[in-house]
């Protein structure tokens, strides 16, 4: 086998795991690697908000807390990610999930559209969850 199929090779195998992995497993490790929110709870890695739907209308979006909530999940600070987002647990928990189910091959067994109902529902319920805070049923996270 020449150098070049060796190296073809590899990469495809890369390739492979890459998308037999799939983002959740990386994106809990990011989360696991990005330090908590500062004191304020404020901001991440000491970053101004950055949310540009924010800036444009001056009010949160339906996910302003949510990736605050899923770092500190990813730290095991459950508590601290009810006060951002309590959503962030439920997304945290659909990570862990689709990050087993596709490590063990057991995602082949789902239904079909099986995460498009689950993306459906968590859509659903965030867009519900922002209403409540725009009528001040709910609190806006800090």
């Amino acid at each position: 086998m020449s150098a070049a199929a060796a190296r073809a090779a590899r990469t495809d195998r890369f390739r492979r795991w890459g998308r037999r992995l799939g983002v959740a497993p990386v994106a809990l490790i990011v989360g696991a690697l990005v330090p908590l929110p500062s004191a304020g709870g404020s901001s991440l890695l000491g970053l101004p908000n950055l949310c540009g739907f924010r800036a444009l209308t001056g009010i949160p979006c339906p996910g302003c807390g949510l990736t605050r909530a899923v770092v500190c999940c990813c730290h095991l600070r459950f508590s601290d990610a009810l006060h951002f987002h309590p959503l962030g647990l439920l997304l945290f928990g659909g990570l862990v999930a689709i990050s087993v189910l596709r490590l063990t091959g057991a995602e082949k067994r789902l239904r079909p559209n099986a995460y498009e109902w689950a993306a459906a529902g968590f859509v659903s319920l965030l867009l519900l969850w922002w209403v409540l805070r725009l009528l001040h049923v709910l609190p806006w996270p800090p």
